[in-house]
């Protein structure tokens, strides 16, 4: 490989950085304002997203999804339960373990809400091949998956 290849792969590398950290960036602020618009925060919004394939969810399984304290998810579930997003159902079969499941009444109004984000992303993903969509889809979840542990090394470090 020549240095000038070399180059223009480290210059592409750091422009990918540069532009994954703006995308991170400008998401966060987009969830806030979604979130905004619940009376939430955006960690209760995303919890409710990260949880969505979840079934017999418990506090413990959420708190185990997010890396957050029982305690911290507790607090959580109270505000989404509070802006009727989701119930607390007893499992009939014991009693001692409590489900968290969708009330069902904020769905649609969710999904408008994320509704442009699924459209640009449609939009952007058009000119793509399968296979150039299977190697997209492949990196998005190694990076999802590397910082999924991230976030567990620094709960489990604490402050």
């Amino acid at each position: 490989m020549s240095s000038g290849a070399s180059s223009s792969r480290a210059e592409l590398l750091a422009e990918m950085e540069s532009v994954m950290r703006d995308n991170a960036s400008r998401g966060l602020l987009m969830h806030q304002a979604i979130a905004d618009r619940f009376g939430l925060g955006p960690t209760d919004i995303k919890c409710l997203d990260l949880a969505r394939e979840e079934e017999n969810l418990t506090a413990g399984r959420l708190a185990e999804i997010t890396g957050l304290s029982t305690s911290a998810v507790t607090a959580l579930l109270d505000r989404l339960e509070k802006a009727d997003f989701i119930r607390r159902r007893r499992d009939p079969s014991d009693r001692r373990r409590v489900f968290v499941v969708s009330t069902g009444r904020r769905e649609a109004e969710t999904a408008r809400a994320f509704a442009p984000l699924r459209e640009l992303m449609l939009r952007g993903l058009e000119g793509y091949s399968e296979d150039e969509l299977r190697l997209i889809r492949d990196f998005l979840r190694g990076i999802t998956d590397g910082v999924t542990e991230i976030v567990r090394r620094y709960r489990a470090e604490g402050p």
